[in-house]
């Protein structure tokens, strides 16, 4: 299984070489996010993939997974929903300011000490803006940082500020027909 992995993302990587945010092109890729606090900690990985529909702006999916522990209570997120980004376009290219939309549909499955356990829906939405580093044509490393949103069926969920960390990988639309 390591192998095929290492084949594809070589592949990917190989085709994607003169790629960049031109319509008709694709992003794959996703994000990290750490945070830590006092009795808390939370860890999410969110990956996506996107067209560009115009030069610069790129319409996608992506599926999240979060896990939060916050003492002795856990919470466990499924999410799925689609984002929209727009590339701002730069005298060298090689760093470029993103703005960046998400929302997403939430399924929730909370563990209360070692006795309560209950599933909740919700909506949870991304606002804001970074910047794509650009390491090769077809590669960026990714940081954003805007406001996060999470409103569940049952409760009212929390909001603040957040800080997201990844990297895409952009392949040519002629190298995928």
């Amino acid at each position: 299984m390591k192998r095929f992995s290492f084949i594809l993302i070589a592949t990917m990587l190989f085709l994607a070489a003169d790629a960049q945010t031109e319509k008709g092109d694709w992003m794959v890729g996703g994000y990290f996010r750490l945070n830590t606090s006092d009795n808390n900690t939370e860890i999410s990985l969110t990956p996506n993939a996107g067209l560009f529909v115009v030069d610069n702006l790129a319409v996608g999916g992506n599926i999240g997974l979060n896990h939060t522990t916050s003492g002795n209570n856990k919470y466990t997120s499924f999410g799925i929903g689609p984002f929209v980004r727009y590339y701002f376009t730069t005298e060298t290219q090689k760093v470029r300011p993103v703005l960046h939309g998400a929302l997403n549909y939430l399924s929730t499955r909370n563990k209360i000490g070692n006795n309560t356990s209950s599933t909740n829906t919700g909506l949870n939405f991304f606002v804001g803006g970074g910047a794509a580093a650009f390491i090769s044509n077809s590669v960026s490393i990714d940081a954003l940082i805007g406001y996060d949103r999470t409103k569940y069926k049952n409760f009212d969920g929390s909001g603040g500020f957040a800080f997201n960390i990844g990297f895409q990988v952009y392949v040519n639309k002629g190298q995928v027909e």
